[in-house]
């Protein structure tokens, strides 16, 4: 099957858009606000005549508009300059990012973001990231919990690092209680318990394995 069409995408940038609508809606508000009373004081106290003051107040919406998308420039390249510089070292690699893929599922469009990730994996079959993120997208929202299923023991077959491995092994205990598959989750708590010690999973993994057996 074809992916869709990247035309449809163009205009759909959903990471800057929800930063966008998050500085609007946290600092729009207070801005106005403050010029406003800025511009009420100063009339008040005779600084500036009424008509001026009225001019101001309806300057505040541009005013606040580029307050705005000041504070969305200069975060976003502070942003930036974090990351580089938390990254430079290259001790931690830089968490992948799938805008396509989120695009499609934040609008419903499940089957098309779990085609872009077949994709993505015959170009990258190492990447776990996506493999995981697939996985949910076909248990969750298209319910294949056998194709997700197979996704998480692809994961742990192909050396993952303790993240990813942790991650698969948790998709498939959370897998197995839906599917009401007892043998299989006791299976799965225990090899959980066993190579992950003393992490707050594997002592979750303990208790429900008692209750199982109890």
């Amino acid at each position: 099957m074809a992916p869709p069409d990247p035309g449809s995408l163009r205009d759909v940038d959903s990471f800057e858009r929800v930063q966008l609508l998050r500085i609007v809606l946290w600092f729009g508000p207070a801005c106005f606000l403050m010029l406003s009373l800025l511009w009420y004081f100063l009339q008040r106290q005779g600084d500036i005549p009424p008509w001026l003051f009225v001019v101001l107040l309806v300057l505040n919406v541009p005013f606040t508009a580029l307050g705005i998308f000041a504070i969305h420039f200069g975060t976003s390249r502070a942003s930036i300059g974090f990351v580089k510089t938390l990254y430079s070292a290259g001790d931690i690699p830089p968490p992948r990012t799938y805008p396509r893929q989120d695009v499609l599922i934040v609008r419903g469009q499940y089957r098309e973001a779990a085609e872009y990730f077949r994709d993505h994996l015959t170009v990258e079959p190492d990447d776990n990231e996506a493999r995981l993120l697939l996985a949910g997208v076909l248990e969750s929202h298209l319910d294949d919990a056998s194709g997700a299923e197979q996704l998480y023991l692809d994961v742990r077959r192909r050396n993952p690092d303790r993240g990813h491995a942790m991650r698969a092994s948790n998709g498939l205990i959370d897998l197995y209680r839906k599917q009401g598959k007892r043998d299989r989750l006791m299976v799965e708590l225990a090899r959980f318990r066993d190579r992950y010690p003393g992490t707050p999973g594997a002592e979750a993994a303990s208790r429900l394995l008692r209750e199982l057996k109890g």
